[in-house]
């Protein structure tokens, strides 16, 4: 080194601190001198991701169940009870009630049209009869098929879906209602009003972070520039954690709900606190490029380690 300094002297001259300051410049020179590539890079990923994974509504599951350890003692029950036979197969109820009173011959007929009708629905093993209600009103068979209650995936929205279809197409008689019930039926519900859910939070969202950006900014194009990188992270996000869930992660509505409101929320907070240091530097005359670079070297460390401690807590 020269000067005549040790190696040791010349490394405690730049603490660990001064050298991420250098990676975040780098980062901050990178993004500046390529920007028209990083932008383009982020635009083909909301589109292509979206497109080639599964949504995240697709793969929330809302039974609790689905989330117990395999040491659970219900769990190491069921592993018991396998080789008793039936425990492999999903049960997915129908029940039908008349309106009008006790069922009446012609609608006992008709349900045992169904359940010939249903045994036809792919999946499915067979249909038992389980039999009336005491006061004669109401009827309930069980659908018994082959495809998975556990993971993820659109075999249980399909079966729900036929089941159904079969339903309709064999008309109830006036004056009977029937429908499906049970977890599984359930569980396709939910994820189907999760996913409007989730279009409608990410919707209201947008609007009230765009409402407050404009107070902040009172200009039309900043709210913009700093909202629209966070809604590109959550439409990359939602799919890649979806096509995880594909691989044994467990979503929740609640987490769906949750990777919207923090990823905007907290994206549009990092952009915030970049953006205004950005305009600092350049109120202190600094060109537009070295002023980006360095917002980036002095906010780049705060903002990447509150990002994890967000990733940590999801």
């Amino acid at each position: 080194p020269a000067g005549g300094l040790s190696g040791s002297t010349a490394r405690s001259q730049y603490p660990p601190g001064v050298r991420i300051h250098a990676v975040f410049r780098g980062i901050g020179s990178f993004a500046v001198r390529f920007r028209w590539f990083v932008l383009v890079a982020w635009i083909i990923a909301a589109v292509a991701v979206p497109r080639a994974l599964p949504s995240l509504s697709s793969v929330t599951q809302g039974n609790n169940a689905n989330f117990l350890a395999a040491s659970a003692p219900s769990e190491h029950a069921l592993k018991l009870a396998a080789p008793l036979g039936g425990s492999t197969l999903t049960p997915v109820p129908v029940v039908a009630a008349s309106t009008q009173g006790t069922l009446t011959p012609a609608e006992q007929a008709w349900l045992q049209k169904l359940q010939q009708d249903l045994t036809k629905v792919k999946t499915v093993v067979k249909v038992r009869d389980l039999g009336h209600s005491p006061d004669g009103q109401a009827a309930q068979l069980q659908v018994l098929s082959n495809v998975s209650q556990g993971g993820a995936g659109t075999g249980l929205t399909t079966l729900v879906k036929d089941l159904r279809s079969a339903i309709s197409r064999d008309g109830p008689p006036s004056g009977l209602d029937v429908h499906l019930a049970g977890a599984v039926a359930i569980q396709v519900d939910q994820q189907a009003k999760s996913g409007s859910t989730d279009s409608q939070i990410q919707l209201l969202s947008v609007v009230f972070i765009i409402g407050l950006l404009l107070l902040v900014f009172r200009a039309l194009l900043a709210p913009l520039v700093t909202l629209i990188p966070a809604f590109l992270a959550v439409t990359i996000s939602g799919p890649l954690v979806a096509e995880a869930a594909h691989h044994g992660l467990k979503v929740s509505p609640l987490a769906q709900i949750l990777l919207i409101v923090l990823v905007l929320g907290a994206g549009t907070d990092y952009g915030l606190f970049l953006v205004f240091r950005v305009r600092e530097n350049l109120r202190a005359g600094q060109d537009r490029k070295q002023a980006v670079v360095a917002a980036v070297e002095r906010v780049g460390e705060s903002i990447t380690f509150s990002g994890f401690t967000v990733i940590a807590a999801l």
